[in-house]
């Protein structure tokens, strides 16, 4: 598909309008298990609140060093760079804001947090859509990002470019435990934390644990962090209440940070 005015058409004649805020949407109706899938509106809301605080800030700017170096080494003339499952857009609009030679795009499948994100980064162009039904061409992205995103595996092989990059972060063994403890009576990391298949064609480069102890400093804040992890989904209401009464917390960050490359056929 190509702009033209404001929508995305092909040249069979389907047409997907550019909304006032900027994004398409390019998720089709049977790839909804809900009438509005991810991230609601209040978590959308929590999700920029918390990051906006800075508490993630290093984790971006470690990702932006990725970056930098695969860019600096690279012999192509364009980077097409999808940060999938984007959320908010806070990681990927970073990246805008320290480059002009990367085209670079946004996706997620929830509404409410691509409005967020096209509002504020108009130097990306946003999406709403599937990890497990990427709208990008075979071979036409030159590196996928996902911070703790779902996706499908051949989707993300299928639209990369021989030698194309995979830039993954899923929760490492300590991400998260004092709140977990908070939740559980013991301790459950919640997330995907496996390495890709060998048989992908995905072929490690690197791998790597970011760790960091930080301290919530307020319980907007706090509150504002369970919205946006799976712990939420398992609050009840005596729960809730007890974070409701903590006035800071100290927690482990512990990122898993893997480099993968898309090998020849």
């Amino acid at each position: 598909m190509e702009r033209v005015g404001g929508s995305f058409a092909c040249n069979l004649g389907h047409n997907f309008d550019v909304s006032r805020e900027g994004y398409v949407n390019l998720l089709l109706a049977n790839q909804k298990k809900t009438s509005d899938p991810g991230d609601n509106k209040a978590m959308a809301d929590g999700r920029q609140k918390f990051l906006d605080m800075g508490y993630y800030d290093f984790l971006s700017d470690d990702i932006q060093k990725i970056v930098v170096a695969w860019v600096a080494t690279s012999d192509s003339a364009e980077h097409n760079v999808l940060d999938l499952g984007c959320g908010v857009g806070f990681y990927v609009g970073r990246l805008s804001e320290s480059f002009r030679n990367i085209k670079l795009w946004g996706m997620d499948i929830s509404r409410s947090v691509i409005q967020k994100a096209a509002k504020r980064y108009s130097d990306v162009q946003f999406s709403i859509g599937s990890g497990f039904n990427l709208p990008f061409l075979d071979n036409s992205l030159d590196m996928v990002i996902s911070i703790f995103a779902p996706f499908d595996l051949s989707e993300v092989s299928r639209v990369l470019k021989t030698g194309g990059k995979v830039l993954l972060v899923r929760p490492g063994p300590t991400h998260l435990k004092e709140l977990a403890e908070l939740i559980y009576d013991k301790f459950e990391l919640q997330g995907n934390t496996e390495m890709l298949p060998t048989e992908s064609g995905l072929n490690l480069q690197k791998t790597y644990n970011l760790e960091r102890k930080i301290e919530i400093k307020t319980n907007e804040d706090l509150l504002n962090l369970v919205s946006m992890t799976p712990y939420y989904w398992h609050l009840n209401e005596e729960k809730k209440k007890r974070l409701e009464q903590l006035k800071s917390l100290t927690v482990s960050l512990d990122f898993q940070i893997s480099v993968y490359e898309k090998s020849g056929s």
